[in-house]
């Protein structure tokens, strides 16, 4: 029958009213998620200097270094962190750490949440997610370590292995 109406059509409007929800609950929890983060890790946190425009902090809600915001841009480190005895790991840690805001990896971050959220549902898309920030990760190490010694690069593998054994991260940026 020509003007019969298919039960797909029937449903359309309840499903993208369904898809559409969990699309705006999905970006509600990853920006409020970043939020309580961003303010428990700066509540606890005690300034420690800066460079250039990003802060650093030590705060006891790190556990590994960590950059966050977009706009304040904020390293935290954790309790302790810059009078540890090795200054050449810290230094290769928070170079790290200034390499993701250089960049600018949270902003794109950030920008690749709505993206998400419309794909909440769909495995590839989370695979995506992940592949791309296991990229960020591999292209920051690869900056830090452009033009460095063997030593260093030796240095900057054990550090990576050190907090790769450790506790898992806090996930600063969504």
């Amino acid at each position: 029958e020509a003007g019969a109406i298919s039960s797909a059509e029937k449903n359309a409007p309840v499903l993208s009213a369904l898809w559409l929800t969990g699309a705006g609950l999905f970006l509600a929890w990853r920006l409020g998620g970043y939020l309580l983060m961003r303010r428990r890790v700066l509540r606890a946190g005690q300034p420690v200097g800066a460079v250039g425009t990003v802060r650093l902090v030590e705060s006891r809600e790190a556990v590994v270094p960590v950059a966050f915001g977009v706009l304040d841009k904020v390293i935290a480190l954790p309790p302790g962190f810059m009078a540890g005895p090795d200054s050449a790991e810290r230094d290769l840690a928070i170079a790290h750490e200034l390499e993701h805001h250089a960049g600018r990896d949270l902003a794109l971050n950030f920008a690749m949440q709505p993206l998400l959220a419309l794909h909440w549902f769909n495995p590839l898309a989370w695979f995506g997610w992940r592949a791309l920030r296991r990229d960020q990760e591999a292209a920051c190490d690869a900056r830090v370590l452009a033009g460095r010694d063997p030593a260093t690069r030796e240095a900057y593998a054990r550090l990576i292995a050190r907090f790769a054994r450790g506790p898992q991260p806090l996930r600063a940026a969504p």
